[in-house]
């Protein structure tokens, strides 16, 4: 009787430990047996007095103060330096984007203008003369000639 009544404090304490002292948050299965031994234990009363004043302990602890006026004023201040401006800033933090594009802009239309306007610097009269008979169609039959005779 004595091992059955040990258990059943030792399975008293580990619900009481779990889920408090309410007894509304204790499993179903098992109040039958909490309501007896707090009936007849004085181990088990002392042990649910014990965990009434710790839930209370948690309960006061758990309470956040609200906050001040002050604080909140500190956490918006340093909430408006850290985020300044809006998402495009944060992705280019270097001033306004007109002033890079438009430079890439003016660039481009300069190098556009100088290709049209430059004299042709690229091709020769030479040049023009060895493509000519490269690419005719003259030019490849003298080329297999001249292979065949070799």
């Amino acid at each position: 009787m004595k091992e059955k009544l040990t258990a059943e404090l030792e399975r008293f304490k580990e619900i009481v430990e779990t889920y408090g002292a309410r007894e509304e948050a204790w499993p179903a299965d098992d109040l039958p047996m909490m309501q007896r031994l707090l009936d007849t234990s004085d181990v088990a009363r002392s042990l649910l007095r014990q965990e009434a004043k710790f839930d209370l302990l948690l309960q006061q602890e758990s309470l956040v103060p609200p906050a001040s006026a002050a604080l909140l004023g500190r956490v918006l201040t340093s909430a408006e330096e850290i985020n300044q401006g809006s998402f495009l800033k944060s992705l280019w933090p270097f001033g306004a984007l007109w002033q890079p594009a438009a430079g890439m802009v003016m660039a481009a239309c300069i190098g556009i203008f100088l290709g049209f306007a430059s004299p042709d610097i690229i091709t020769s009269t030479d040049e023009d003369t060895l493509n000519t008979l490269v690419f005719s169609s003259t030019s490849l039959i003298d080329l297999e000639n001249d292979y065949e005779n070799l």
